[in-house]
């Protein structure tokens, strides 16, 4: 489990991030964090443009309890760069959500397969053996994150939408 302060880590480009736990009180730097998205941000996130967060939604998003509802931050020069998140369906599933969304000006420099590892690092803690995602056919980022976490993957396509399983029990070598 991250400590309240989280974690320093390097980034490809050499820079070092803070990756700690979402909570309730940032919700103003959530705000401003996705204020700053681009509509297409949005709508490769959550499937349609999302131009502004209303209070339910914020309280919806930084209603973490890690167990079930984990959602982690990167955060530079003060402000939120990147979240990544998993949600089980229901409580004590093995299996979870993943989902990731990163600030435009920041993608291409691996925060987002960062947070991929962090969710992976702590999984296990939580008996969480399997993270599931559903990407739109057109994200390539994101499904570069997925093929690239070090797990056998299975996906299936159906109406532009990807599902991808990853078997957190079946580590590969990746080239």
């Amino acid at each position: 489990m991250l400590g309240p302060e989280g974690v320093h880590r390097v980034l490809r480009d050499g820079t070092s991030v803070q990756i700690r736990v979402l909570t309730p009180a940032d919700g103003d730097l959530l705000r401003e964090f996705h204020a700053g998205l681009s509509m297409e941000s949005t709508r490769l996130r959550y499937f349609a443009p999302k131009p502004k967060l209303t209070d339910k939604d914020v309280a919806w998003l930084t209603d973490v309890d890690v167990v079930n509802r984990c959602a982690l931050v990167a955060i530079e020069r003060g402000k939120i760069i990147a979240v990544g998140r998993w949600m089980r369906p229901h409580e004590g599933s093995p299996s979870a959500e993943v989902a990731f969304i990163t600030a435009d000006e920041e993608q291409g420099r691996g925060i987002g397969t960062l947070l991929m590892a962090m969710l992976i690092e702590l999984a296990p803690e939580y008996g969480i053996t399997e993270f599931t995602a559903s990407v739109m056919m057109e994200n390539s980022s994101m499904t570069k994150v997925l093929r690239h976490a070090g797990y056998r993957i299975s996906t299936t396509a159906d109406s532009g939408v990807r599902e991808t399983v990853i078997d957190l029990l079946s580590p590969v070598e990746l080239a």
